[in-house]
């Protein structure tokens, strides 16, 4: 089995988690920042119940699918079936689930496309964001965002195989477990790593604005 690292690159839609009364666990999160957090029972959302999408990213980082999709992939026999229905911020269930995973990948061996900043001192699996090459408003050249590649030992890939979805290591943007001066509370978010056959359904569907790297092993 393939696997990708999935990302999605349209405008995101709606709001989720921290600040609209979304429970987290944090058994195996940073006890300084917070980074590997993961939502507790449901993931609460404002503004996404008229979109009639597939797939999306919130602005808060999460992504939502459609119980359409959810259904289509239980179908097609894909480990979704842990998926959560996400919810209104008073708690109503809506009809999307939240597409995530609480397995975790280890640590790449190496990355690139991501660079490094103001990470968490001591744990260190913050502060990812995507590398780009600026472009040029005289000559017209768009800025662009460079491919990210995670690179991993094949012997820690060994026991992903049952799985669909994954979730990286390395968690992208900064997280703050605290709010204080300008900062509020946030959790990052890992990357997602699906399997071959999440991409060829999605692909299937002609679902757009995603994006599906592959990862590499060292031989």
């Amino acid at each position: 089995m393939k696997y990708y690292v999935f990302t999605y690159t349209g405008k995101p839609i709606g709001e989720s988690g921290e600040n609209f009364g979304t429970k987290y666990n944090f058994d195996n999160a940073c006890e300084i920042c917070g980074s590997g957090a993961i939502v507790k029972e449901k993931l609460r959302c404002s503004k996404i119940d008229t979109t009639l999408k597939d797939i999306f990213q919130t602005l808060d980082g999460d992504y939502i699918i459609s119980e359409n999709l959810y259904n289509r992939m239980i179908n097609e026999n894909i480990d979704v079936v842990n998926l959560k229905n996400v919810s209104n911020r008073r708690g109503d269930k809506l009809p999307f689930y939240h597409f995530f995973s609480a397995i975790r990948l280890p640590k790449a061996y190496e990355t690139k496309g991501l660079i490094l900043e103001n990470q968490c001192k001591v744990c260190k699996r913050d502060g990812h964001f995507n590398d780009m090459v600026m472009g040029n408003l005289e000559d017209h050249t768009p800025s662009k965002i460079l491919p990210v590649q995670l690179l991993y030992n094949k012997r820690d890939l060994d026991l992903i195989h049952q799985f669909d979805i994954l979730s990286t290591w390395e968690h992208m943007g900064i997280s703050n477990k605290k709010a204080t001066g300008n900062l509020v509370v946030r959790y990052a978010r890992p990357m997602l790593v699906v399997s071959d056959s999440i991409k060829e359904i999605m692909e299937k569907l002609q679902l757009g604005n995603l994006k599906f790297e592959p990862i590499k092993t060292l031989l």
